[in-house]
């Protein structure tokens, strides 16, 4: 008796797993931290571009996902409020859809992304307004960006976009980074 042996008796290799960095920087006399020194390229090039002085992170997002896979975050914060809201949080939610690893133009390891969407829900107080206990009220106003069909270079801080925050003189700035998390 002769064995013979095919490839379907091969296991499939496992898809590629990436790590999703999005780091949420604002310039302008806003509070925030201190950029780390992987975002030292992306910063000379947003100070460049947009004039911007006095960069600093406000938040700093991280994800696991797959090939082709999709990354939804959803979550609270009080870090894009342009002034002081008690009891009055941002809503926000950041997603990446059909990740998948190629190369660029001049063949350099990157990611194609075929979604990427930015999105916060900002309170807004409505000024000259009062309700029973003297209080104005609070309106939330969306902001975001949505980008169909991008590639980011493998590992390497890329500016996606930028937002303004309603009230203030802020910008905000996305910076994506995505990796292979298997190297």
């Amino acid at each position: 008796i002769v064995s013979v042996s095919g490839q379907a008796d091969l296991p499939k290799p496992a898809e590629a797993n990436y790590e999703a960095v999005l780091h949420v920087l604002i310039s302008g006399g806003q509070q925030g931290d201190a950029l780390p020194n992987s975002l030292g390229a992306v910063s000379r090039e947003i100070k460049s571009e947009f004039a911007s002085g006095n960069l600093r992170l406000i938040n700093t997002y991280f994800g696991r996902l797959s090939s082709t896979g999709n990354l939804d975050y959803k979550g609270v914060s009080n870090a894009y409020a342009p002034e002081s809201l008690p009891g009055s949080p941002t809503f926000l939610d950041w997603r990446l859809t059909d990740v998948r690893n190629v190369q660029n133009a001049v063949g350099q390891p990157a990611y194609r992304l075929q979604g990427f969407r930015f999105g916060a829900r900002v309170p807004v107080k409505i000024g000259g307004l009062q309700d029973e206990k003297g209080a104005a009220p609070i309106n939330y106003e969306a902001i975001g960006l949505t980008v169909d069909r991008l590639s980011v270079r493998e590992n390497v801080p890329t500016l996606i976009g930028t937002l303004t925050q309603p009230k203030t003189d802020g910008t905000l700035f996305l910076v994506l980074t995505v990796r292979n998390a298997d190297k």
